[in-house]
Protein backbone atom coordinates (compact mmCIF):
# COMPACT_ATOMS: atom_id res chain seq x y z
CA UNK A 1 0.00 0.00 0.00
CA UNK A 2 1.11 3.52 -0.76
CA UNK A 3 2.34 6.01 1.87
CA UNK A 4 0.42 8.77 2.82
CA UNK A 5 2.69 12.21 1.80
CA UNK A 6 1.95 14.60 4.17
CA UNK A 7 3.36 18.21 4.05
CA UNK A 8 5.00 20.29 6.92
CA UNK A 9 6.26 23.71 6.30
CA UNK A 10 9.59 24.72 7.45
CA UNK A 11 11.32 28.09 8.77
CA UNK A 12 14.82 29.45 8.23
CA UNK A 13 16.76 30.76 10.59
CA UNK A 14 20.17 32.71 11.31
CA UNK A 15 22.33 30.24 12.96
CA UNK A 16 26.07 30.77 13.87
CA UNK A 17 28.41 28.39 16.00
CA UNK A 18 31.81 29.09 16.81
CA UNK A 19 34.59 30.46 14.70
CA UNK A 20 32.02 30.34 12.15
CA UNK A 21 29.59 33.16 10.38
CA UNK A 22 26.07 33.17 10.59
CA UNK A 23 24.53 30.81 8.17
CA UNK A 24 20.85 30.40 6.92
CA UNK A 25 19.17 27.51 7.84
CA UNK A 26 15.85 25.94 7.17
CA UNK A 27 14.96 23.79 10.18
CA UNK A 28 11.60 22.08 11.98
CA UNK A 29 10.72 20.45 15.00
CA UNK A 30 11.49 16.96 15.15
CA UNK A 31 7.94 16.63 17.13
CA UNK A 32 6.42 17.74 13.48
CA UNK A 33 8.22 15.04 11.92
CA UNK A 34 7.49 12.40 14.44
CA UNK A 35 3.98 13.01 14.69
CA UNK A 36 3.73 12.49 11.00
CA UNK A 37 5.65 8.82 11.02
CA UNK A 38 3.68 7.66 13.90
CA UNK A 39 0.71 7.66 11.72
CA UNK A 40 2.81 5.53 8.92
CA UNK A 41 2.74 8.30 6.99
CA UNK A 42 5.62 10.10 4.93
CA UNK A 43 6.95 13.61 6.03
CA UNK A 44 7.40 15.92 3.25
CA UNK A 45 9.11 19.23 4.24
CA UNK A 46 8.18 22.45 2.50
CA UNK A 47 10.74 24.86 1.70
CA UNK A 48 9.04 28.28 1.87
CA UNK A 49 11.71 28.88 -1.26
CA UNK A 50 9.84 26.89 -3.08
CA UNK A 51 8.77 29.51 -6.36
CA UNK A 52 4.85 30.14 -6.01
CA UNK A 53 4.50 28.41 -9.58
CA UNK A 54 4.86 25.45 -8.39
CA UNK A 55 2.97 25.34 -5.44
CA UNK A 56 -0.30 23.73 -7.32
CA UNK A 57 1.75 20.58 -8.46
CA UNK A 58 3.62 20.36 -4.80
CA UNK A 59 -0.32 20.50 -3.80
CA UNK A 60 -1.56 17.87 -6.29
CA UNK A 61 0.97 15.25 -4.72
CA UNK A 62 0.11 15.93 -0.94
CA UNK A 63 -2.37 13.92 0.92
CA UNK A 64 -2.09 16.38 3.85
CA UNK A 65 -0.97 19.63 4.94
CA UNK A 66 0.82 21.02 8.53
CA UNK A 67 1.62 24.57 8.83
CA UNK A 68 3.48 24.43 11.88
CA UNK A 69 4.72 27.52 14.31
CA UNK A 70 7.41 29.91 14.53
CA UNK A 71 8.04 33.49 13.50
CA UNK A 72 5.13 36.40 13.48
CA UNK A 73 3.55 37.50 10.51
CA UNK A 74 3.98 40.28 8.13
CA UNK A 75 0.83 42.51 9.53
CA UNK A 76 0.65 43.83 6.17
CA UNK A 77 -0.93 40.89 5.38
CA UNK A 78 -4.10 41.83 7.38
CA UNK A 79 -3.73 44.87 7.09
CA UNK A 80 -2.16 46.97 9.33
CA UNK A 81 1.93 48.31 10.57
CA UNK A 82 3.82 47.34 12.08
CA UNK A 83 3.89 47.55 15.89
CA UNK A 84 6.23 44.84 17.37
CA UNK A 85 10.31 45.71 16.68
CA UNK A 86 12.56 42.80 16.52
CA UNK A 87 16.05 42.34 18.35
CA UNK A 88 19.12 40.63 19.28
CA UNK A 89 19.15 42.29 22.27
CA UNK A 90 15.77 42.27 24.19
CA UNK A 91 16.52 41.75 27.89
CA UNK A 92 16.94 44.78 29.80
CA UNK A 93 15.14 47.08 27.28
CA UNK A 94 12.46 47.97 29.37
CA UNK A 95 10.59 49.05 25.57
CA UNK A 96 7.31 47.45 25.07
CA UNK A 97 6.35 45.10 22.15
CA UNK A 98 10.07 44.27 21.97
CA UNK A 99 11.14 40.94 21.00
CA UNK A 100 13.77 38.42 20.24
CA UNK A 101 15.49 38.69 16.72
CA UNK A 102 13.66 34.71 16.23
CA UNK A 103 10.21 36.01 15.72
CA UNK A 104 10.66 38.66 13.28
CA UNK A 105 8.85 37.72 10.15
CA UNK A 106 9.67 36.71 7.01
CA UNK A 107 7.69 37.81 4.02
CA UNK A 108 9.30 35.34 1.67
CA UNK A 109 7.50 32.13 4.31
CA UNK A 110 4.45 34.62 4.62
CA UNK A 111 3.71 34.58 1.04
CA UNK A 112 4.44 31.06 0.35
CA UNK A 113 2.33 30.02 2.94
CA UNK A 114 -0.97 31.36 2.35
CA UNK A 115 -0.51 30.45 -1.39
CA UNK A 116 -0.17 26.75 -0.03
CA UNK A 117 -3.09 27.29 1.97
CA UNK A 118 -5.27 28.46 -0.06
CA UNK A 119 -4.21 25.88 -2.96
CA UNK A 120 -4.48 22.79 -0.41
CA UNK A 121 -7.88 24.29 0.62
CA UNK A 122 -9.18 24.55 -3.44
CA UNK A 123 -8.13 20.52 -3.52
CA UNK A 124 -9.90 19.70 -0.23
CA UNK A 125 -6.43 18.62 1.58
CA UNK A 126 -7.03 18.05 5.19
CA UNK A 127 -5.16 21.00 7.04
CA UNK A 128 -3.77 21.05 10.43
CA UNK A 129 -2.41 24.37 11.66
CA UNK A 130 -0.53 24.35 14.93
CA UNK A 131 0.07 28.11 16.20
CA UNK A 132 1.46 30.95 13.95
CA UNK A 133 -0.18 28.26 11.44
CA UNK A 134 -3.77 28.73 13.67
CA UNK A 135 -2.98 32.64 12.93
CA UNK A 136 -1.80 32.14 9.60
CA UNK A 137 -5.34 30.16 8.49
CA UNK A 138 -7.44 33.24 10.23
CA UNK A 139 -5.39 35.58 8.06
CA UNK A 140 -6.20 33.62 5.16
CA UNK A 141 -9.46 34.13 5.68
CA UNK A 142 -9.39 37.25 5.93
CA UNK A 143 -9.33 37.75 9.66
CA UNK A 144 -6.67 39.98 12.11
CA UNK A 145 -4.59 39.40 15.04
CA UNK A 146 -3.08 41.27 17.41
CA UNK A 147 0.08 42.17 17.43
CA UNK A 148 0.61 42.18 21.06
CA UNK A 149 -1.79 40.48 23.32
CA UNK A 150 -3.79 43.38 24.80
CA UNK A 151 -3.79 44.28 28.64
CA UNK A 152 -4.43 42.90 31.26
CA UNK A 153 -3.31 39.30 30.75
CA UNK A 154 -5.27 37.81 32.95
CA UNK A 155 -3.92 34.47 31.90
CA UNK A 156 0.04 33.56 31.08
CA UNK A 157 -0.21 32.77 26.91
CA UNK A 158 3.75 32.63 26.87
CA UNK A 159 6.51 30.96 28.12
CA UNK A 160 7.47 32.33 31.72
CA UNK A 161 10.95 34.10 32.62
CA UNK A 162 12.04 30.80 34.70
CA UNK A 163 10.99 29.07 31.18
CA UNK A 164 8.24 27.39 32.29
CA UNK A 165 5.54 27.08 29.71
CA UNK A 166 1.72 27.28 31.17
CA UNK A 167 -1.45 25.40 30.51
CA UNK A 168 -5.00 26.70 31.00
CA UNK A 169 -8.29 25.93 30.85
CA UNK A 170 -10.20 26.11 27.52
CA UNK A 171 -14.30 25.76 26.59
CA UNK A 172 -14.91 23.74 23.54
CA UNK A 173 -18.06 25.50 21.25
CA UNK A 174 -20.87 22.25 21.40
CA UNK A 175 -21.74 23.46 17.82
CA UNK A 176 -18.23 22.51 16.45
CA UNK A 177 -16.12 19.42 14.66
CA UNK A 178 -13.73 20.09 17.16
CA UNK A 179 -16.85 18.96 20.12
CA UNK A 180 -17.40 16.02 18.04
CA UNK A 181 -13.97 14.77 18.12
CA UNK A 182 -13.33 15.90 21.60
CA UNK A 183 -16.67 15.38 23.14
CA UNK A 184 -16.54 16.95 26.01
CA UNK A 185 -16.76 21.03 26.63
CA UNK A 186 -13.47 21.45 28.97
CA UNK A 187 -10.19 21.15 28.37
CA UNK A 188 -6.51 22.05 28.86
CA UNK A 189 -4.23 23.49 26.46
CA UNK A 190 -0.28 24.77 26.49
CA UNK A 191 0.25 27.95 25.72
CA UNK A 192 3.15 29.44 23.83
CA UNK A 193 2.05 32.42 22.14
CA UNK A 194 2.40 36.48 22.55
CA UNK A 195 -0.07 37.20 19.51
CA UNK A 196 -3.52 35.95 18.87
CA UNK A 197 -6.60 36.27 17.23
CA UNK A 198 -8.42 39.94 17.04
CA UNK A 199 -11.40 39.61 14.19
CA UNK A 200 -12.02 35.85 13.29
CA UNK A 201 -11.58 35.14 9.31
CA UNK A 202 -15.08 34.68 7.37
CA UNK A 203 -16.04 31.00 7.20
CA UNK A 204 -14.16 30.44 10.43
CA UNK A 205 -15.96 28.91 13.68
CA UNK A 206 -14.14 29.31 17.38
CA UNK A 207 -14.04 25.90 18.17
CA UNK A 208 -12.43 26.50 21.67
CA UNK A 209 -11.21 29.80 23.65
CA UNK A 210 -9.45 30.46 26.90
CA UNK A 211 -11.46 31.83 30.18
CA UNK A 212 -9.88 35.49 28.92
CA UNK A 213 -12.10 34.87 25.27
CA UNK A 214 -9.25 34.50 23.45
CA UNK A 215 -9.81 32.11 20.61
CA UNK A 216 -7.69 28.62 21.07
CA UNK A 217 -8.81 26.81 18.25
CA UNK A 218 -10.77 27.72 15.34
CA UNK A 219 -12.07 25.44 12.32
CA UNK A 220 -13.64 26.03 8.56
CA UNK A 221 -17.36 25.49 8.80
CA UNK A 222 -17.38 23.20 5.66
CA UNK A 223 -18.06 19.89 6.36
CA UNK A 224 -16.42 19.02 2.96
CA UNK A 225 -13.13 20.17 4.07
CA UNK A 226 -10.85 19.36 7.20
CA UNK A 227 -9.27 22.67 8.43
CA UNK A 228 -8.69 23.13 12.10
CA UNK A 229 -6.23 25.23 13.51
CA UNK A 230 -5.14 24.60 16.98
CA UNK A 231 -3.31 27.39 19.01
CA UNK A 232 -1.36 25.19 21.81
CA UNK A 233 1.47 22.47 20.60
CA UNK A 234 -0.48 19.11 20.85
CA UNK A 235 2.15 17.90 18.39
CA UNK A 236 4.35 18.41 21.48
CA UNK A 237 1.78 17.65 24.49
CA UNK A 238 0.87 13.70 23.28
CA UNK A 239 1.64 12.44 26.85
CA UNK A 240 0.46 14.79 29.16
CA UNK A 241 -2.75 16.30 27.13
CA UNK A 242 -3.64 13.27 25.24
CA UNK A 243 -7.06 14.07 24.15
CA UNK A 244 -5.70 16.31 21.21
CA UNK A 245 -4.65 12.78 19.86
CA UNK A 246 -8.29 12.75 18.66
CA UNK A 247 -7.87 15.70 17.03
CA UNK A 248 -4.64 14.32 14.89
CA UNK A 249 -6.11 11.13 14.21
CA UNK A 250 -8.94 12.67 12.69
CA UNK A 251 -6.58 14.64 10.68
CA UNK A 252 -4.65 11.22 9.51
CA UNK A 253 -8.18 9.99 8.81
CA UNK A 254 -9.39 12.71 6.44
CA UNK A 255 -6.24 12.03 4.71
CA UNK A 256 -6.15 8.42 3.97
CA UNK A 257 -9.74 9.36 2.59
CA UNK A 258 -8.88 11.53 0.18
Amino acid sequence: MTALLIGITTSTTMVASDNVCARAVTLVNQAYVDLVASFGAVPLLLSSHTPLEHIKQLVSRLDALILIGGQDIDPQFYGQSARVEYSAHVHGSGRPFLRPIDYQPSIIRDRFELALYQEAKAYKKPILGICRGLQLINIAEGGTLYQELPEPKTIHHERGDDGWIHYHPIHINPASHVYGMLEQESYMMSSLHHQGIDRLGTNLLKAAWAEDGHIEIIELIDDQNFIVGVHGHIEQTRQNLKLYDKILYNFYERAKRK
